[in-house]
Parts: C-alpha cells; sequence; structure tokens
C-alpha cells in the first residue's frame, strides 16, 4: 500500500502549518539576501566616500549594522535548514531510537537557547528604549538592533517546534532539510 502525499506530510493541520513554516522560511531567505545587498552596497559607499575625500558619514556602519539580523535572525533559518552540528550527529548514528532521542534532546537545547536568549534580547531592547542609545555615525537606534536577538529567538524556536511537531505526526524532514 503505497502512503499518499497528504498522508506522508502528517494531518491536514500540521500540513498547513508546515506551508506557513516554508513561507517564512522563504521571507527570512529573501531577507537575507536583501541585508547582503545593502551589505555590500555600504561597503562599496564607504570605499567612494572614503576614496574621494567626501565629508559624508561612515556608511559602513549600515553594513555592520546589517550583521545583527544576519546572525541573529540568521539562527531560526540554520534551524528550519538543520545545518548545525547537532543534527549532522544525529544524522549519522546507525540506532533510530537514539536518533531520536538525540533529536529531541537537541530541540530542547535549542529551545531553553532561545528562551534564553529571547529573555535577554527583550531587556536589552527595554534598556536602548528607556536609553536612546544610538551608533555613533549615522545615530541607528540601538534597539533596533537588539529587537534582532527576540525575533530571530522566536524564529529559533518556531522551526525547533514544528520539527518537535513533525516528529510526532510521524511528518518527513521540512522542505530546508531540517529532522
Amino acid at each position: 500500500m503505497t502512503l499518499s502525499m497528504t498522508q506522508s506530510a502528517g494531518p491536514a493541520w500540521f500540513s498547513r502549518l508546515r506551508s506557513i513554516e516554508g513561507a517564512i522560511a522563504k521571507g527570512e531567505k529573501m531577507f537575507f539576501g536583501l541585508l547582503m545587498l545593502v551589505m555590500a552596497l555600504a561597503t562599496v559607499a564607504s570605499v567612494v566616500v572614503r576614496s574621494l575625500g567626501l565629508h559624508l558619514p561612515n556608511y559602513s556602519e549600515i553594513g555592520l549594522a546589517a550583521l545583527a539580523p544576519l546572525t541573529l535572525i540568521g539562527g531560526g533559518l540554520c534551524t528550519y535548514l538543520g545545518s548545525h552540528i547537532a543534527v549532522e550527529i544525529i544524522q549519522v548514528t546507525p540506532s533510530r531510537l537514539v536518533r531520536r532521542a538525540a533529536q529531541v534532546a537537541s530541540a530542547i537545547a535549542v529551545l531553553t537557547f532561545a528562551a534564553i536568549y529571547f529573555r535577554s534580547g527583550m531587556i536589552l531592547v527595554e534598556e536602548f528604549l528607556l536609553t536612546g542609545d544610538k551608533l555613533l555615525d549615522l545615530n541607528t537606534p540601538l534597539w533596533i538592533l537588539a529587537l534582532m536577538f527576540p525575533v530571530g529567538m522566536a524564529l529559533m524556536a518556531f522551526h525547533t517546534v514544528m520539527n518537535l511537531l513533525g516528529m510526532a505526526v510521524g511528518s518527513p524532514a521540512t522542505a530546508g532539510g531540517a529532522a
């Protein structure tokens, strides 16, 4: 007996959640592409300003500021893609029971990490909102960069919960490859 695509992907409600997750991951990828473009343009602008001796602000601040979302929100996308060491180790373990236990332990560790850094990020956002701290050259408010902590950790937790739900309903790995 052959399982249909719907049966192998889990219940209908879970398939809808997976499609939402896929759309979020697609948005994350597009956001990262945009950030990479911004970083490249900021670097070019900075080099041109310095080379021509123009009296303009240091635009490299924009490129440096783009590193925060790339790093912090990138953790969520890496969770979706399953591109971290724990997953590689889990995938080569011969015992299915050991693989499953390692996947659950890894998910619990990721959720714990995400929860701690989500809370820490919220504290940081509140602090920067209270103090009004900004970066020096372009006066970029630091709370915007600090906001990447809770956003990234929420995405990481979401993708991890989706992986746990997938294991619970017997769904294959996400389209991105996480199990």
